[in-house]
């Protein structure tokens, strides 16, 4: 059986701008610490208004995190699936990446 895993996981960004395209656009430390590369896709959870997106990362500048349709100042959680066979489920961690009000990381655990 395949199971649907998250791999890794922003928690208490904030949106810096909105964005026309309908890509995140997320700083590239940001990108290394979650462990995703550009095009893979993410979603993303508003926490203020519970609003729910699926979409793909792109490289952006120092401590952005421009996500469409969302409003500046907004607190989001990115999260990035996986999916593994059930022998690979038996080790895995997730990455908990947290990061403080500029977008920097605070810390990085294994869950």
């Amino acid at each position: 059986m395949i199971r649907r895993l998250v791999r890794s996981v922003i928690r208490n960004a904030r949106v810096t701008a909105t964005n026309d395209s309908p890509s995140l656009r997320l700083d590239r430390v940001l990108m290394n610490a979650m462990e995703v590369r550009a095009f893979e896709e993410v979603e993303i959870v508003n926490e203020a208004t519970g609003v729910r997106c699926t979409t793909w990362v792109e490289e952006g500048g120092g401590g952005e995190v421009r996500i469409p349709h969302m409003p500046v100042g907004d607190t989001v959680t990115i999260i990035s699936l996986g999916l593994l066979h059930d022998g690979q489920t038996l080790a895995h961690k997730a990455r908990v990446v947290t990061v403080g009000p500029k977008n920097e990381v605070v810390s990085i655990a294994e869950s």
